[in-house]
Parts: C-alpha cells; structure tokens; sequence
C-alpha cells in the first residue's frame, strides 16, 4: 500500500484518507474534506465551506454566507443582507431597509420612510411629508398646508391661505 494513503471499500461504502485528504462515499452520500475546504452532497443537496464561505444549493434554492453577508435565491426571490442592511427583490417588487431607511419599489410606484420624513411616487403623483410639511405634486397641480398656511399653485393660478383670513370678509 501507498504510504499514508489509506483506503476502505465495503458495500457501497468507499472511504479514503491521503495527506490531508478525506473522502467518503455511501448510497448518494459523497464527502470531501482538504485543507479547510469541505464538500458534501446528497440527493439533490450540495454543501461546500471554505474559509468562512459557506454555500448550499438544494432544488432551486442557493443559499451563500461569508462574513456577516448573506444571499437567498430560490425561484425569483433574492434576499441579501449584511449588517443592518436587507434587500429583497422579488418579482418587480424591491424593498430595502438598513438604519431606519426602508424603501420599496413596485411596478411605478415608489415609497420610503426615514426618520420621521415620508416620500410617495406613483405615476406622476408625488407624496412628502415631514414634521406637519405637507407635499402634494399631481401634473402641474401643487399642494403644500404647513402649520395654517396653504399654498396650492396650478399652472400660473396661485391660491394662499392662512388660518381663516383668507375667507372672512376684510
């Protein structure tokens, strides 16, 4: 026999160690171990680390991990996150948070919220608001009440009201 070459064959069990190297295989169970690299697989489920990498993949689903990032794939569906920060896409539908930011995306329409500030777009329409400042953009028409004091312009047409002044007789 080779040496340090050890190998071990018994119904369906195969088994082999070399320098480092250790392998084994029973009934559609196959592992690999070499130097920090590490390999398994098993009826449709694949196994590998290395290093802080790990990564499965098991009938559509791949999941992959290395130092404190993480990604989700699994029919359409992606999922990343890395501290603090997720991100998930799923059929045009985004949505994305990290610190109190969260954010979404679908289909023309768009929404986010930081701290108190709130922002909403959709086909033309713009919504903002923050700390009682109210936004309002729809095709040429704008709206803006803070605190009494409303403004609405619309092309060329500018209307302002404070408090009540602007409807009691002067």
């Amino acid at each position: 026999m080779f040496i340090g070459l050890h190998a071990l064959a018994y119904r369906g069990l195969h088994v082999l160690a070399c320098r480092g190297l250790h392998a084994l295989a029973i009934i559609g169970l196959h592992a690999l171990a070499f130097r920090g690299l590490h390999v398994v697989t098993f009826r449709g489920l694949d196994a590998l680390a290395f290093r802080g990498l790990h990564v499965i993949a098991f009938r559509g689903l791949h999941v992959q991990s290395i130092r404190g990032l993480h990604i989700l794939t699994f029919r359409g569906l992606h999922v990343l996150t890395f501290r603090g920060l997720h991100l998930i896409a799923l059929r045009g539908l985004h949505v994305l948070t990290f610190r109190g930011l969260h954010a979404l995306g679908f289909k023309g329409l768009h929404a986010l919220t930081f701290r108190g500030l709130h922002i909403l777009a959709f086909r033309g329409l713009h919504v903002l608001t923050f700390r009682g400042l109210h936004v309002l953009t729809f095709r040429g028409l704008h709206v803006l009440p803070f605190r009494g004091l409303h403004v609405l312009p619309f092309r060329g047409l500018h209307a302002f009201a404070f408090k009540d002044y602007a409807s009691s007789p002067s």
